[in-house]
C-alpha cells in the first residue's frame, strides 16, 4: 500500500533539493531569493530544507525568481545538476543495495561529501 505521507515527504524533499540547487547555481543567498520571490525569508528557508510543503503560488514565485520553469522544480525523476546518464547510473547502483543497508550507504555518502 502506498503511504501518502511518505510520498508527500519525498516530493517535498525533491522540490527543496531542486530549489537549493538552482539557487546555488545562481549564487544567491536564501534571503536574496526570498526577497526576489516576495516571500518571507524564514518561510523560504523552511521550504528549501524540505520542512514546509510550498503552495503552487509559492512555487510559481520561486520559479520566476530563479528564472526556471515551475515544471523543473517539480521534477522528481532525477537529481538536479546531473546528466540523465549519471542519474540512471546512480539509480542502477542504488537498486542493488538491500533496503536494510540503505542507511549505511547514506551515511557513507554523507561522509564522502564532508571530505569534498
Amino acid at each position: 500500500m502506498i503511504d501518502i505521507d511518505e510520498q508527500k515527504k519525498e516530493i517535498t524533499e525533491a522540490v527543496a533539493a531542486r530549489i537549493k540547487y538552482y539557487r546555488r547555481t545562481r549564487d544567491l543567498s536564501q534571503e536574496s531569493l526570498a526577497l526576489r520571490a516576495n516571500i518571507n525569508p524564514a518561510y523560504f528557508g523552511q521550504v528549501e530544507r524540505g520542512l514546509k510543503c510550498p503552495t503552487v503560488d509559492t512555487l510559481y514565485k520561486i520559479s520566476k525568481a530563479l528564472e526556471v520553469p515551475i515544471t523543473e522544480l517539480l521534477r522528481t525523476d532525477s537529481l538536479p545538476g546531473y546528466t540523465e546518464d549519471q542519474n540512471q547510473r546512480m539509480k542502477n547502483i542504488l537498486a542493488h543495495i538491500p533496503a536494510s543497508k540503505m542507511e549505511q550507504v547514506f551515511k557513507i555518502m554523507e561522509d564522502v561529501v564532508e571530505l569534498l
